[in-house]
């Protein structure tokens, strides 16, 4: 049977519903940026355009009020925290899937659970596989997930998270704060690099049709 490869569509089922899932999580990450500048602008240029009166909102109050006081930078935060937790989530139902098709193709399918499984049984599964899935950097990115998830309503605005800096300079790298387009499409980019790491592994024990002896889930 001939070893993993992308190009030529050798890969496991989970790593074919992974990457549908990735590019769309990089489309949405751009259009939607790309969409928040236009709309934004036009409610700027709306407001500037309204005639004056006396009593009348100023032009900042009128675009607020549009806007319902969420301004882009902060739109395009929130924009890009939930696009970085869904593709570390994506990341960690790949790997959920890959054990299923493993387990399948060994011979000891498994019940879908009405929860994932936790992170350490994960681990000690792959390791059995001969692959490590907490490096450094997934570590990294995943901790800024759960960082992210649980900790977001301190950091809504640029003010609040110039204060999170401040008080906290050395808990996270700045990407934990200062969230931009390419900071996330980096992350994701890591995501991407361990998945591609992992899943020549598990196409092996699926697809490859290598026995793996004494496997447990």
């Amino acid at each position: 049977m001939a070893s993993w490869d992308e190009e030529k569509g050798r890969v496991s089922g989970a790593f074919d519903e992974w990457q549908l899932i990735d590019g769309d999580q990089r489309a949405f990450l751009r259009l939607g940026l790309e969409f928040a500048t236009r709309e934004y602008d036009r409610l700027w240029k709306e407001s500037e355009q309204e005639p004056y009166y006396e009593g009348g909102p100023e032009l900042i109050d009128s675009f607020e009020a549009k806007v319902d006081n969420l301004h882009q930078h902060d739109f395009d935060w929130m924009l890009l925290a939930g696009v970085l937790r869904d593709a570390v989530t994506s990341f960690e139902v790949y790997l959920e899937k890959a054990r299923e098709e493993v387990l399948r193709h060994q011979g000891q399918p498994i019940p879908v659970e009405d929860e994932s499984p936790r992170w350490g049984p994960q681990k000690r599964f792959f390791r059995r596989l001969g692959v490590e899935i907490e490096t450094a950097e997934m570590k990294q990115v995943r901790d800024l997930r759960n960082f992210l998830t649980h900790r977001r309503g301190e950091l809504r605005t640029e003010e609040q998270r110039e204060q999170y800096r401040e008080e906290h300079p050395n808990e996270f790298p700045r990407l934990a704060v200062d969230l931009g387009q390419e900071n996330v499409v980096e992350a994701m980019d890591k995501l991407a690099t361990a998945v591609r790491r992992v899943d020549p592994t598990v196409y092996k024990y699926t697809w490859g049709r290598v026995p793996l002896p004494n496997l447990t889930p």
